[in-house]
Order: C-alpha cells, then sequence, then structure tokens
C-alpha cells in the first residue's frame, strides 16, 4: 500500500510492504530529495499504528494528499 503527499512543490510518499528477504514488514519513507528511511516490524498492529501517526504528523506538518483531499483517519 502506498501513500502520496504533496506540500507547495515537493511530493512526499510512503510504502508498507512485506520484507523481501523475511516474514515481517516494513515501512518506507521516500522524500522529496529522494533518500529513504526504512523501519522494521514484526507486529502488524504496531505496524498499522506507526501508519496513523505518520499520516497525522504529515498532515499536521502541512502535507496533503493530491488534489488537496484529507483522507480519513482512524479512531484513536
Amino acid at each position: 500500500m502506498i501513500w502520496f503527499f504533496e506540500r507547495r512543490h515537493s511530493r512526499l510518499h510512503y510504502e508498507i510492504r512485506r520484507q523481501t528477504d523475511g516474514p515481517d514488514y516494513e515501512l518506507v519513507i521516500t522524500h522529496p530529495d529522494g533518500h529513504q528511511e526504512v523501519e522494521h516490524y514484526a507486529d502488524p498492529a504496531a505496524l498499522l499504528e506507526r501508519s496513523i501517526r505518520l499520516q497525522r504528523s504529515l498532515l499536521a506538518a502541512g502535507w496533503q494528499p493530491p488534489g488537496g483531499r484529507q483522507r480519513p483517519q482512524a479512531a484513536g
């Protein structure tokens, strides 16, 4: 699953995927300059919680989904 965000003329996206060389999951953030941060998770619930926190922090920092549409957030 990939989420895209825009702010002014910059784009950022993050992806949740299965780890290529193991049974765990990865959250990969690709910044506007192209560098990536990779976080590893064995627990899907922890990964989902992190994804929600990341979306909220991006929205609070002025990042928006393409077209300026905010997506619904999970309660909690």
